[in-house]
């Protein structure tokens, strides 16, 4: 009888499912009722971007969504700034979510614009852009070539963010155009309500204008304005010093002197995205460099940026920048340069 016993346990042990086996399985359930287990990445930008076994990793539009349950520790962040951290319990009403177990917070599904996995790995916490264009025109036997980048990182507490372009354009019987720039944020946030403090360089080239190279280094704060799953506005003000150097007769005479300068910076980057079809992504960037010991010279640079992707993650699209100097210190330098081009780029 005892060993009889012992036999049927030993059975039914061995014939059940691992306990552990769904557990640990992160599950989303869509408003259509259709239920997914696998891994939550990240969301951002209105996608939940989610790992299976079966069909690889989907991106879920977020609004789409009507539950979402782990036991592992994310780290939750509103449209106003603010952040939780915890895990997701579930049993939330529809349009909620429970963050945390013991000091539970319940959310509003349509306020939280990015959720990221605590453990998240460097690699998983950027994101950013590359673009290349080139185009020909036999007529004028024109070339034009031009690449842009965009990478930033971002931790609990620090952020980081590099991005740069180059555009290059050689003619018959003209001289080649080229225009560089390369820039370099460090920020720190700061509180629950979207502030940070910044830290930034940059370096520019560009022939059009006659600049030889402007070396930028400065400091800030800056503070989202607007941040929802469909767009971002975020304005940031500070001073910089900057050195000019600029290649015409006054300065080959001086023996390539260069200026310094104290400018104060005002900068508005703001960016539109729609991902139901056709799948849109809009970016502006504009910064405004009022000159403080040069009184009345103001400096402008802006960048457009619209995508219409063509395959999953990859963009057709159209890049714009312009820049002016009211008054730069050259007397052969042009006050403006405008230039676009057709692009085609890839969104990681």
């Amino acid at each position: 009888m005892m060993r009889s016993s012992r036999v049927f346990v030993l059975v039914v042990l061995l014939a059940a499912p691992p306990l552990h086996a769904q557990s640990t399985d992160d599950v989303v359930v869509l408003r259509n009722g259709d239920r997914f287990t696998g891994e939550i990445k990240r969301l951002d930008r209105g996608r939940l971007e989610y790992s299976t076994d079966d069909m690889g990793t989907l991106n879920i539009e977020w609004d789409k969504i009507d539950l979402i349950r782990s036991v592992f520790t994310f780290e939750v962040e509103l449209g106003s700034g603010e952040r939780f951290c915890g895990s997701f319990p579930g049993g939330a009403a529809a349009g909620t979510i429970i963050v945390g177990t013991v000091a539970a917070d319940t959310l509003s599904m349509a306020s939280i614009v990015r959720i990221t996995p605590i453990q998240a790995s460097f690699l998983e916490r950027l994101s950013g852009f590359i673009d290349v264009g080139f185009s020909y025109t036999l007529a004028q036997r024109a070339t034009t070539l031009s690449g842009s980048g965009r990478a930033r990182y971002r931790g609990r507490r620090w952020g980081s963010t590099v991005e740069g372009s180059s555009y290059f354009q050689a003619q018959e019987e003209t001289e080649a155009i080229t225009r560089n720039d390369v820039s370099v944020f460090l920020e720190r946030f700061i509180g629950e309500r979207g502030w940070s403090a910044l830290l930034f360089a940059s370096g520019e080239q560009n022939e059009e204008l006659n600049l030889r190279l402007r070396s930028t280094i400065g400091a800030g704060g800056s503070r989202w304005v607007i941040r929802s799953n469909t767009s971002h506005l975020r304005i940031a003000a500070g001073v910089v010093m900057n050195s000019e150097r600029f290649d015409d007769e006054i300065t080959r005479a001086e023996e390539d002197a260069t200026s310094f300068s104290a400018e104060g910076i005002v900068r508005v980057e703001w960016a539109m995205f729609r991902f139901d079809s056709p799948k849109l992504e809009l970016l502006t960037t504009v910064n405004v460099f009022p000159s403080v010991s040069d009184a009345g010279r103001v400096r402008t640079d802006a960048d457009l940026r619209v995508q219409y992707e063509v395959i999953s993650d990859f963009f057709l699209g159209l890049t714009v920048f312009a820049t002016g100097d009211s008054r730069p210190p050259s007397a052969d330098a042009t006050r403006r340069d405008f230039g676009s081009t057709i692009t085609f780029g890839w969104s990681f």
